[in-house]
C-alpha cells in the first residue's frame, strides 16, 4: 500500500516527507533547540560580543553544563575563550535556560553561509557536510533523482527551477 500523495497546496513539510527528505524527527527537534540556544546567546551577550563574532556565532552543542559555540575564526575561538568567564557569568546570571552552565567550548568551522540573512537557513548550511573529492563525479542515486523529481512536480511552482531540477534528475 502505498502512501498518499500530498495535493498542491499541502504544506512544505508534508511534500517533504512524502518525497522521503523530510529531516528525522531527532534531529529536527536538536536543531530546534539548537537555533533557539543560538538567538538566546546573541540576545544576551549583544553587549560583551563584537558584531563580526556574533555574526558567526551558533550554538552546536548544549547540555545543562557545557556549551559550545562555533564561530568563523580562529581570532573569535580565542576572543571568547579569553573572555569565557565573564560571559559565563552574563550566561548564568540572565538566563533560566544557561543556570547551570560550567563551561563553555568553542570550535572554528568556516562556513559558505556568512551572506544569507535568514539565521535558520546560516544555521542549516553551516551543518551540511562538504562534498569531498572523490564524490565530486559520482553519479546520483535513484533515490535522490526520484526525491528531486518529487520535489521538482509537488512542491516548487517557478517553472524555470522545475525544469532545472527535472534535468539534474535525468543527467
Amino acid at each position: 500500500m502505498s502512501k498518499k500523495q500530498p495535493n498542491r497546496l499541502a504544506q512544505l513539510i508534508d511534500h517533504q516527507a512524502f518525497a522521503g527528505s523530510a529531516l528525522p524527527q531527532p534531529l529536527a527537534n536538536n536543531m530546534r533547540l539548537y537555533i533557539e540556544a543560538t538567538n538566546e546567546v546573541k540576545e544576551l551577550l549583544v553587549d560583551c560580543l563584537p558584531e563580526e563574532i556574533l555574526n558567526t556565532c551558533w550554538v552546536v552543542g548544549l547540555t545543562s553544563e557545557q556549551l559550545i559555540l562555533s564561530v568563523g575564526s580562529m581570532t573569535a575561538a580565542n576572543h571568547i575563550r579569553y573572555l569565557q568567564n565573564a560571559y559565563l557569568q552574563v550566561l548564568t546570571e540572565q538566563s533560566i535556560t544557561f543556570k547551570q552552565l560550567k563551561q563553555i567550548r568553542v570550535v572554528v568551522a568556516k562556513t559558505f553561509a556568512d551572506n544569507y540573512s535568514s539565521r535558520q537557513s546560516s544555521a542549516l548550511l553551516a551543518t551540511l557536510p562538504k562534498p569531498s573529492k572523490a564524490n565530486e563525479n559520482q553519479a546520483l542515486s535513484q533515490n535522490t533523482k526520484r526525491t528531486i523529481s518529487q520535489a521538482a512536480e509537488h512542491v516548487t511552482t517557478d517553472e524555470n527551477l522545475k525544469k532545472a531540477l527535472l534535468r539534474l534528475a535525468n543527467h
